[in-house]
C-alpha cells in the first residue's frame, strides 16, 4: 500500500511545528528555573513526529507502530517523573505536555491540521500563562469560587431544562430566553472579573465593556453598575466601560441594519454614527480621567457574580418585555416611531432587523431610519437610568452625562438629518 506524500509531508511539518512551539516554552522553564526537564526544544519536536509517523503509517504497520511509539513516549514520561519526584521536584507539567504532543502530532498525521494547530496552540498559551495563572488561581476566594459555581450551575444545568416557548399574557415570557440573559449578565460579570485580575482593573473593564456591548449593551451597563458599588475607586473605569458598550451597540446598529438592507446606511449613518463618535470621546475621556482616580483598598472586586443581581436584572427584563407588548396591544400600531420608542426600552436588535426589512418607504429611507435612532436614543436613556438608579458614587454622574450627550446627540444629529423645514 503506497503513502500519498504530500499530504504526509504537511502532516509531518505541522506536527513538528507544533512540538517546536510547546518544547520552546519548556525549554525556557529550564533556563528559569536553572534545573533539567527530561525534554525541551529538541525532544518535544521528536515526540509529535512520532505521533504523525506511527498515525500516517498506520494503513502499512497498522495501529502497532502507534501504539509502540506511544508506550515508549509514556515509559520515558514516567521514568523522568519518577526521577524528578525523587529529587524533590513536584508537579507533571512537562510530562503531561509531552502525552499531548504525541497525541496532536497524531491528529496532524491523520490530516487534521487545523484542528492539531489550534490544539497545539492552546497547549503553548497554558504553558507560557503559568505565572499568570497561578496568581489568578492564589488570589481567588472561597466566596469567588463559590460564584463560579453558581455561575456554571445556573448556565449548564438550569437552563436546558427551561421551556423555550411564550407563557403569560400574549405569550411574551419566554423562560429560555429571559435566563439566558441572565446567564449572560452573570458571565459577563465574572469575565469582568477574571480580565480584572488578568489585566488589571481598569483595563480589564475596558475589554469587558468592549466584547460585552457586541452582546448586550444594557447588561454591561447593569454589571458596571454593580461594580462600582462594589468598589467605588473604581467608578470612572466602569463608567467608561458602559459608555464603551453604548458605543458597540451603535456599531451594531449599523452592522445589522447593512446585512438586512444596505439601503438604509446612508440615512442611518451619520446620525448612529455622530452618537458612536461622541460616546467613544466620553468613554475615552472617562478612562483618563480615572487612571489618576484613588483606588480602594480592596483593589478588587471581592464577589464577581452575584445571583441576586442576575436574577434581579432578569426580572426587570421580563417586566419591560411585559409592558412593552402591553403598550402596544393597549395603545395600538399607532405609527412606526412609537413602536420603534417601545421596543428600544428593551432591545434595539430586533427593532434595527425588523424596520430594515420593511423597505425605504415613500420617504426613501428617511422614516425608517428615524425609527431605528428614536429606538437607539430611547435605548441609550434606558441604560442612564439603570446606571443613575443602580450605580454608586461618582458613576451615576459619569454615566448620567456621557449617555445624556450621547441621547443628545443623536436626537439633535436625527432632527438635522430626517425633520423637513
Amino acid at each position: 500500500m503506497t503513502i500519498a506524500l504530500v499530504p504526509s509531508l504537511e502532516g509531518l511539518v505541522v506536527a513538528l511545528l507544533i512540538g517546536f512551539l510547546i518544547g520552546l516554552d519548556r525549554e525556557r522553564l529550564e533556563v528559569r528555573k536553572g534545573r533539567e526537564v527530561f525534554a525541551g526544544v529538541r525532544t518535544f519536536p521528536l515526540i509529535a513526529l512520532s505521533g504523525a509517523m506511527g498515525m500516517i503509517l498506520l494503513p502499512v504497520t497498522g495501529p502497532a507502530l502507534l501504539v509502540t511509539a506511544f508506550a515508549a513516549v509514556a515509559a520515558v514520561a514516567v521514568v523522568a517523573y519518577l526521577r524528578s519526584s525523587a529529587a524533590g521536584g513536584v508537579g507533571a507539567t512537562t510530562e503531561m505536555a509531552a502525552f499531548a504532543t504525541f497525541l496532536l502530532g497524531v491528529l496532524a498525521g491523520d490530516g487534521q491540521f487545523v484542528l492539531a494547530g489550534s490544539a497545539g496552540v492552546m497547549v503553548a498559551i497554558i504553558l507560557v500563562a503559568k505565572p499568570r495563572l497561578e496568581a489568578f488561581s492564589r488570589a481567588l476566594t472561597g466566596e469567588e469560587i463559590r460564584a463560579a459555581l453558581e455561575l456554571a450551575v445556573i448556565s449548564v444545568i438550569v437552563l436546558p431544562l427551561l421551556p423555550n416557548e411564550g407563557f403569560g399574557p400574549w405569550q411574551v415570557l419566554n423562560p429560555f430566553a429571559i435566563w439566558l440573559l441572565v446567564v449572560f449578565v452573570s458571565a459577563l460579570s465574572f469575565a469582568g472579573f477574571v480580565a480584572s485580575r488578568l489585566l488589571g482593573e481598569r483595563r480589564g473593564l475596558a475589554v469587558t465593556g468592549a466584547v460585552g456591548g457586541l452582546v448586550s449593551s444594557t447588561a454591561v451597563t447593569f454589571a458596571m453598575a454593580e461594580r462600582s458599588r462594589a468598589d467605588e475607586g473604581l467608578a470612572g473605569p466602569a463608567a467608561s466601560a458602559a459608555v464603551l458598550a453604548s458605543c458597540v451597540m451603535c456599531l451594531r446598529i449599523v452592522v445589522l441594519a447593512g446585512v438586512v438592507n444596505a439601503g438604509i446606511l446612508p440615512r442611518l449613518l451619520p446620525v448612529v454614527g455622530a452618537m458612536a463618535i461622541v460616546g467613544g470621546v466620553a468613554a475615552w475621556w472617562l478612562e483618563r480621567r480615572g487612571t489618576d482616580a484613588p483606588v480602594a483598598a480592596s483593589g478588587h472586586l471581592t464577589n464577581p457574580f452575584s445571583l441576586r443581581a442576575a436574577l434581579s436584572f432578569g426580572v426587570v427584563f421580563a417586566l419591560i418585555l411585559l409592558g412593552m407588548r402591553a403598550a402596544q396591544e393597549y395603545l395600538g400600531n399607532g405609527g412606526l416611531y412609537a413602536a420603534s420608542a417601545i421596543s428600544g426600552l428593551a432591545d434595539v436588535d430586533a427593532v434595527t432587523i425588523a424596520i430594515s426589512r420593511l423597505g425605504p418607504g415613500a420617504d426613501v429611507w428617511r422614516t425608517p431610519a428615524a425609527a431605528v435612532t428614536l429606538a437607539a436614543v430611547v435605548n441609550t436613556l434606558v441604560k442612564l437610568g439603570l446606571g443613575v438608579v443602580l450605580g454608586a458614587g461618582r458613576f451615576r454622574r459619569n454615566v448620567g452625562v456621557a449617555l445624556g450627550v450621547m441621547a443628545v446627540a443623536g436626537a439633535a444629529a436625527g432632527a438635522a438629518v430626517y425633520l423637513r423645514f
